[in-house]
């Protein structure tokens, strides 16, 4: 929205512009300035990526909701998963690292090297709570990375537009034969609460501070700050 400079909904499905899910002829066919998705790190990225200094946007969200958001995908997309566990199981295998793209503390990790070992290349980092909690402060700051000066009004209009309500009720029914079939009974749940904190309602006490003592030993040199609530 930033790019074209109006608060109006694409009528795309971000898996469609995924860099390790799309043909990189497809890729190459997007109009420039492209926005891409990719859930790689940074050593995995495309070698042009990096020497055109491409702008990355790096967003993170709490590792409590992340466990919580992963267990249900992993359970919805049933034809790709096949993962039929309970809560419980599958938190020991998100602790363990035996999820898509391994450890979520070796993924932090391996950014947050790379954010200190290329520091003049134009990565903006990005908490999901912080959007959560004041999302016209956070497109102004994405505005200036971008480098793209927009309007307090036209500021205002796009976080609105991005709110979770407007993007489940704007994007849900985009999905198309192929993508419906990957879900359980066909039914799409890529947008379930999108809230901060519903991680309460799925750790038990016991778990949670299992969890806080894996979190405290994982990321004990790590300076990146999460807010598990608003």
């Amino acid at each position: 929205m930033i790019l074209q400079g109006s608060a109006t909904t694409i009528p795309d499905l971000k898996e469609n512009h995924m860099i390790e899910m799309i043909p990189a002829n497809h890729l190459a066919s997007i109009p420039s300035p492209r926005v891409l998705n990719t859930h790689m790190k940074f050593s995995q990225l495309p070698r042009d990526m990096i020497e055109k200094r491409c702008k990355i946007v790096l967003i993170l969200r709490n590792p409590k909701d992340v466990a919580v958001s992963f267990y249900h995908h992993h359970s919805g997309i049933v034809n790709v998963y096949h993962y039929e566990g309970k809560w419980e199981n599958y938190l020991s295998l998100f602790n363990n690292g035996k999820v898509d793209w391994g450890s979520f503390y070796d993924y932090l990790h391996a950014w947050e090297k790379a954010i200190h070992d290329n520091p003049t290349h134009p990565i903006h980092v990005l908490y999901y709570e912080d959007m959560k909690a004041d999302s016209v402060a956070e497109v102004r700051r994405l505005t200036k990375f971008i480098g793209i000066p927009l309007s307090d009004e036209l500021i205002n209009a796009i976080a609105e537009k991005c709110s979770f309500h407007n993007m489940v009720k704007d994007k849900m029914g985009l999905e198309d034969e192929k993508w419906r079939k990957v879900w359980r009974d066909e039914k799409p749940g890529m947008y379930r609460k999108g809230e901060v904190g519903d991680w309460k309602n799925w750790f038990t006490v016991a778990q949670n501070e299992e969890f806080d003592r894996i979190y405290a030993e994982k990321m004990s040199n790590s300076k990146l700050k999460f807010r598990f609530s608003l």
